[in-house]
């Protein structure tokens, strides 16, 4: 899997600010809050903040402390009930996950966005910690920015079902091809 952008930081940020409101619109879709949900505009808020955080902290390393930092960050308000913390073994999974110099940066993103999901590493808050977390990375490396647009949530959540079910790594690839996006760059 090869990385379907390589952006400048600058690239990598104007694409992103361009495009926040529907990043955060299909966050908001895929972690199943509706119009009429009291804590929707919270969580809404708390994708702002996350995605502030994100792209103005470059200095911050992509490690377990700053998946949980998210984490903290996209349940503040929500759940007094959610702790945001890892057993030992997920963080070393996380870590290796990470850190794999054979592959692209953006497969090492896909990879850590599935593991995220799959191991449902928090009591709440999976999807947007993952999708979070996997962002933080894409924009630090210029590799584009993951999203699920609303029109594919379906599609998204029944691919993942599958993949939970059986490690179908159909799910990776579709992924890859429907949910990464980036700016139309003059060839």
């Amino acid at each position: 899997m090869i990385n379907k952008f390589t952006l400048s930081r600058a690239q990598e940020l104007r694409f992103v600010r361009q495009h926040l409101d529907e990043f955060i619109a299909n966050n908001i879709v895929l972690s199943r809050y509706t119009d009429d949900d009291p804590l929707k505009d919270i969580a809404e808020r708390n994708f702002y903040d996350a995605y502030d955080y994100i792209l103005n902290h470059p200095e911050v390393e992509n490690d377990y402390k700053c998946l949980l930092h998210l984490h903290e960050i996209l349940m503040k308000d929500l759940d007094d009930g959610i702790k945001s913390e890892l057993s030992e073994e997920q963080i070393a999974e996380l870590s290796e996950m990470i850190n794999q110099p054979t592959k692209a940066n953006l497969e090492i993103a896909i990879d850590v966005f599935l593991f995220i999901l799959d191991k449902r590493l928090f009591t709440d808050g999976d999807v947007r910690a993952a999708m979070a977390f996997s962002n933080k990375f894409m924009v630090d490396n210029g590799c584009g920015f993951l999203t699920v647009p609303i029109i594919h949530k379906d599609t998204f959540r029944a691919k993942l079902k599958e993949y939970k079910d059986s490690n179908d790594f159909d799910l990776k690839d579709w992924v890859y091809k429907y949910c990464i996006k980036g700016p139309k760059l003059d060839q």
